[in-house]
């Protein structure tokens, strides 16, 4: 028996601004069940809720996998860990050096979504490259607005 075949179904396959037609993606699932069964391969499927909606709609394929939700995330130490690696993780020249109530206000914007978590990180560090302060900021934390129009779910108030 093979190992598990990974494959990651992006958003752009399923939504909106999907590039097929329903009758296109009805085949490249059909072609993911082949697989499965030609292959006699076990498929991992990692995706956007638009994706597992697709999947559900062919009955051979849904039937075949389990859903499994990553948590979303707590205010806690872990969470803080998480902001800590990504941070460090952008190699700004200057370290950060945050306070505790700013992974509350990234925590807030992002709704515990990690994805979104990566894409506010990725973005501030961005905005420090690109201002010169080569840093994340508490103020930065603080006056960013999300870029996600569609994942908006999450209003923040404003004081």
């Amino acid at each position: 028996m093979f190992p598990p075949f990974f494959l990651n179904i992006a958003e752009d396959h399923f939504s909106g601004g999907r590039p097929g037609s329903y009758r296109e993606q009805r085949r490249f699932l059909n072609m993911l069940r082949f697989i499965s069964n030609d292959l006699c391969a076990s498929l991992v499927v990692f995706g956007v809720n638009e994706a597992a909606e697709a999947v559900r709609g062919e009955g051979q394929l849904a039937r075949r996998m389990d859903e499994h939700f990553l948590p979303l995330w707590d205010d806690d130490v872990e969470f803080s860990r998480l902001v800590q690696t990504l941070i460090a993780a952008m190699q700004l020249e200057r370290g950060s050096g945050l306070s505790v109530q700013s992974p509350r206000i990234i925590l807030g914007i992002t709704g515990g979504v990690t994805s979104l978590v990566f894409t506010m990180i990725k973005a501030l560090s961005i905005d420090a490259i690109e201002t010169g302060k080569e840093r994340i900021t508490d103020e930065a934390v603080q006056s960013w607005q999300p870029v996600w129009a569609k994942h908006s779910w999450t209003v923040r108030n404003q004081p």
